[in-house]
């Protein structure tokens, strides 16, 4: 498992998100019963059916070229079952949530993500990292379900707005 994705991550290239995405699902896929243990199930087949050519990735405040060399010194080090499932379930969505230039309202320490719900719907979320705001249309929203990456066509949707 270790040296599976020590290789996805040494193919990282900042110009070809799309590939190094796509290998990171397949890693997930392969090893779905070990992130199930980690993971709710709704969540974990979400993230199985992500699609980079879907999704707008890369667009955060994360510098990918200093993450990935340290996610492979901490893999190194020695990382258990769970901290690494956690790593890459991260990174997964560092890379797709669409991350806004609007300030969270709560924390002011982080810009909100467009995410949706696990059961697929189309309405956006807004969400905050750092505090874990939730809000729908300006206003802060308790969300039960998992969210999941806004797709592409839903993050274009909102930008026309």
């Amino acid at each position: 498992m270790e040296e599976e994705i020590l290789r996805i991550y040494n193919n990282f290239s900042i110009n070809n998100l799309d590939t190094f995405f796509d290998e990171l699902i397949s890693y997930v896929n392969k090893y779905d019963s070990i992130f199930l243990k980690y993971t709710s199930l709704e969540y974990l087949d979400a993230i199985k059916k992500l699609d980079s050519k879907n999704l707008i990735l890369g667009h955060s405040d994360d510098n990918f070229e200093i993450a990935i060399p340290f996610y492979m010194n901490q893999i190194n080090k020695g990382l258990n079952e769970e901290e690494l499932s956690n790593q890459v379930a991260s990174l997964i969505w560092d890379l797709s949530a669409y991350m806004t230039d609007e300030e969270c309202p709560s924390c002011h320490d982080s810009n909100l993500r467009l995410t949706i719900t696990a059961s697929k719907t189309s309405q956006i979320i807004k969400f905050c990292d750092e505090c874990l705001y939730t809000g729908i249309n300006g206003k802060r929203v308790d969300i039960e379900d998992d969210l999941i990456p806004a797709s592409k066509s839903i993050v274009k949707s909102y930008l026309k707005d």
